[in-house]
């Protein structure tokens, strides 16, 4: 588990797990898992975020299974229920 980690900005990580001391600043995580800490920039795709705060950045093709959304751009991806949600319909 890469914790407690801050990402930067063109850092691309791929099948790592973030915990609570995470804090994305602007990297590309690809396949991995956010569990707690803050996503603040960068874009997940097609990972899962399991909790958390998310505060900026994009959401793509991840699975969203908990956590608060604040702000950023979701453009597609699967609830808790496992549901599909599209561009317009974040959680």
């Amino acid at each position: 588990m890469s914790d407690p980690a801050v990402l930067l900005k063109g850092e691309f990580r791929r099948g790592e797990k973030f915990g609570p001391e995470a804090v994305n600043k602007g990297a590309t995580l690809m396949d991995c898992e956010w569990d707690g800490g803050v996503f603040e920039a960068g874009i997940m795709v097609g990972g899962i975020f399991r909790s958390g705060i998310f505060r900026g950045g994009t959401l793509y093709g991840s699975v969203w299974l908990g956590g608060e959304w604040v702000d950023g751009r979701w453009e597609c991806g699967f609830d808790q229920t496992g549901r599909y949600r599209p561009r317009t319909d974040h959680p």
